[in-house]
């Protein structure tokens, strides 16, 4: 894992973590900042339930309070976060919430700026959010294209609004 860049819009830095495999990823992550957005960039169609639910538990253990899954069967990643998020036996009110996403239909790149623009977590997870991780599993070229957009932020983000 690998600080690229900072995020001034958010007061965020910037991480990415390049794995080839689930079982590459670290037991436990650890970032700066108590709570952290994350990005998941992975191909999940061959994955088990259990190795999925692995990782939303390590990261939801670590802090991760937004995370946004990316790739094919990301819905299935997003759906076992949520399930990993409440626990087995979910309260009828809660008072904060863990916020997912999932993107099937866009690029890695319209889910790029997503993140570095719109991932606000619930109000008692602001504080204390002072990080995203960008992570990609499986495939060096997209942790090339997370690497660059967070690197520099701005620009990519400037980039991504002139090209409409």
């Amino acid at each position: 894992m690998k600080q690229v860049g900072h995020d001034e819009a958010w007061d965020r830095d910037l991480f990415v973590l390049d794995a080839a495999s689930p079982d590459d990823l670290p037991i436990s992550f650890s970032l700066p900042s108590p709570r952290f957005v994350c990005l998941i960039a992975w191909d999940a169609t061959g994955a088990t339930a259990a190795v999925i639910a692995s990782l939303a538990r390590r990261l939801l253990d670590a802090g991760a309070v937004y995370l946004c899954a990316w790739g094919p069967d990301s819905q299935r990643i997003h759906d076992t976060i949520d399930e990993e998020a409440v626990g087995p036996n979910p309260l009828a009110e809660v008072d904060r919430v863990v916020m997912t996403t999932w993107h099937s239909d866009e690029s890695l790149a319209e889910v790029l700026q997503f993140v570095l623009t719109s991932t606000w977590p619930d109000e008692p997870y602001t504080e204390g959010c002072g990080a995203t991780l960008g992570i990609a599993i499986g495939s060096p070229q997209w942790a090339s294209e997370i690497r660059q957009a967070f690197s520099k932020p701005k620009e990519f983000i400037e980039r991504q609004l002139a090209n409409g």
